[in-house]
């Protein structure tokens, strides 16, 4: 039997979905050391400035770990659907070559 392959497009996604989670975790870095400068040097305290810190972290980190989610799901629909159609392709080559078999059967009679 075959194996199945993943198509090129699912793999794609999955790669890009990676570079994303990779980038949100630079980025989470990054932001922690930014921050924590901040208030190291007391031009930042944390209390009175929650929303601020977290809006930060949002608009650095969550649209791309987002993105990455979104992407990799799309990558599992995509590789879903292509099994189904390879099952199907499968299931109409099998009653082809047994109704072949079957006029074979016929002819030889």
């Amino acid at each position: 039997m075959d194996k199945n392959k993943l198509p090129i497009l699912s793999t794609v996604l999955y790669v890009i979905a990676g570079l994303l989670v990779v980038y949100s975790i630079w980025a989470a870095v990054y932001s922690a050391n930014y921050i924590s400068t901040m208030m190291q040097q007391g031009q930042l305290a944390f209390s009175g400035n929650e929303f601020e810190i977290i809006s930060f972290y949002m608009s650095n980190i969550a649209q791309y770990v987002l993105f990455a989610i979104t992407l990799f799901v799309l990558g599992r629909i995509l590789l879903y659907f292509s099994f189904i159609e390879e099952e199907e392709e499968l299931d109409e080559s099998i009653e082809i070559s047994s109704t072949d078999d079957d006029e074979v059967k016929v002819l030889e009679n």
